[in-house]
This record gives C-alpha cells, sequence and structure tokens, in this order.
C-alpha cells in the first residue's frame, strides 16, 4: 500500500511538472526568438487550450490545487502584463476570465488574487458578467469565521453589480452581506487588511443609498468609457459598443479618437 501510494504520489508529481514545462516553454521561446503577429496569435491560442487543459484536471487537483492557482496566478501576470501583445498586437485580454476561473475553483481563499479579478475581466476584457459568476463561485467557499478579509469578495463584486451591470439590488445585497462579514471580522481579533468597522459601516451607508430607486446610467456610462479607454482589441469595444446602446449612447469618432455620444 506504502508503495501504491508513493507511485501515486510521484505521478502526481510528474503531471503537474509536465503542465508546468508546457506553460512555461512557449513563453521561454518567445523570449528567445521575439515576438511577431502571428507568433503571438499562435502563443495565444495555445495558452488558451493550456488553460482549458487544467480546468479538465481532477477537482481535488491530485493534492495541488495551491500550486496550481498559484502558478495559474503567476502565468496571468506575465500574460496580463505583455503590452506588446495585448496592445501591439491587439490580442485583447479575452483570456483573463479563463486564469480565474482556474485560480478561484482552485483555491477560492487566494483573496489577494480576487483584486486583480475586478480590474482584469470586467474593466479590461469587458465581461463584467463574467466576473460575477467567479464571484459567486468563489464566495460560496468562504467563511469570515477562517477568512476575516473575506468581506472584501464582497465589496468588490457590488462595486461591479452597481458600476458595470447596473444592478442595484444585486449591489444592494453584496454590500450588506459585506457589512455581515465586516463585523464578524471586526470580532475575531485577527489581523485584517483594514479596519472592518470602517468596511462594515461604509458597506451599510451604500446599501442604505440604494434601497430608493436609483438612476445609475450616469455610472454605467462612466464605468464603460474606462473600458473603451482601455480595450486593445475589436471585440472588447464590441462589447462596449453592445453596453453603451443598451444606456442610450454610443461610440463615435470624434478628431481620430473614439468617444461616447448620445444616440
Amino acid at each position: 500500500m506504502r508503495f501504491r501510494n508513493l507511485a501515486i504520489n510521484l505521478g502526481a508529481i510528474a503531471l503537474f511538472g509536465a503542465i508546468t514545462l508546457s506553460l512555461q516553454i512557449p513563453k521561454l521561446n518567445q523570449r528567445l526568438g521575439g515576438q511577431t503577429l502571428e507568433e503571438t496569435r499562435k502563443a495565444v491560442r495555445e495558452e488558451e487550450a493550456r488553460l482549458k487543459l487544467i480546468r479538465q484536471l481532477p477537482p481535488r487537483g491530485l493534492g495541488f490545487n495551491n500550486m496550481i492557482a498559484n502558478f495559474a496566478f503567476l502565468q496571468f501576470l506575465q500574460y496580463f502584463g505583455d503590452d506588446i501583445s495585448r496592445n501591439n498586437f491587439q490580442t485583447g485580454y479575452s483570456l483573463s476570465p479563463r486564469y480565474f476561473e482556474n485560480i478561484i475553483e482552485r483555491d477560492p481563499r487566494f483573496l489577494s488574487s480576487y483584486i486583480y479579478l475586478s480590474a482584469s475581466v470586467s474593466m479590461f476584457a469587458g465581461v463584467p458578467r463574467e466576473a460575477n459568476e467567479i464571484y459567486a463561485k468563489g464566495l460560496r467557499s468562504l467563511d469570515p469565521e477562517q477568512q476575516p478579509n473575506a468581506y472584501i469578495v464582497w465589496r468588490y463584486r457590488a462595486t461591479d453589480q452597481l458600476l458595470f451591470l447596473g444592478d442595484a439590488k444585486g449591489a444592494r445585497e453584496s454590500y450588506l452581506k459585506a457589512a455581515e462579514w465586516a463585523d464578524k471580522a471586526s470580532l475575531s481579533g485577527k489581523k485584517t487588511l483594514e479596519d472592518p468597522k470602517l468596511a462594515a459601516e461604509f458597506s451599510r451607508q451604500s446599501a442604505q443609498w440604494l434601497e430608493e430607486k436609483r438612476d445609475l446610467t450616469k455610472a454605467q456610462i462612466g464605468a464603460w468609457s474606462l473600458v473603451l479607454q482601455n480595450a486593445v482589441d475589436k471585440k472588447t469595444v464590441q462589447i462596449v459598443a453592445q453596453e453603451l446602446d443598451k444606456l442610450g449612447m454610443k461610440i463615435e469618432i470624434v478628431n481620430g479618437a473614439q468617444t461616447i455620444v448620445r444616440k
């Protein structure tokens, strides 16, 4: 039995090592050989295939879920920070949700990663609905008793719901949850990233503000204008145009620049 367990563990390590190597080789080749449009597009396609492969690993990740999540996060940072591929070759940020599906599903308690989730998926990729779904999956595995800083995830989600989705009811519920969890954090005596009492108060104020029927149109237009400013590919611009159309706005070229105007 001991030898069988050893063999299983060695096999799992070998598999994870193979996946790690397969993720690193394209990056190394790209750095050694330089970047061209075709090579960059090919690298993005290969990266998407590898991210799908990781999702197909067993749910428990052969005991390496934390390592898988950490490695996926490091790969995401390389992807997100590759300005040449994103801007010059206009490959966009469409893989951002795929990275965070792996990160959050493998390690939902990786609280620091949620900060990047909102910016990269909602703002740069322009798909806040996907970000909202990833938030929901992660929150199901968080416990304010065990992770006193977890209330920040509810706050991030509320911001996305409010600004990008115009979901006042959902945002209010998220703010109330954030306040509830922040209250528990303040009583836990554990170290937190910020003053949980202050976070709870701000969250309740935001929820109270949303009790009345609010016109969130201006806030949403402002949020989508930020997405447009950061859009580096046609797909994201199309997403922004569709969302602005729902808000009675459209994109026009004024003095050579994309500008949001009323329809």
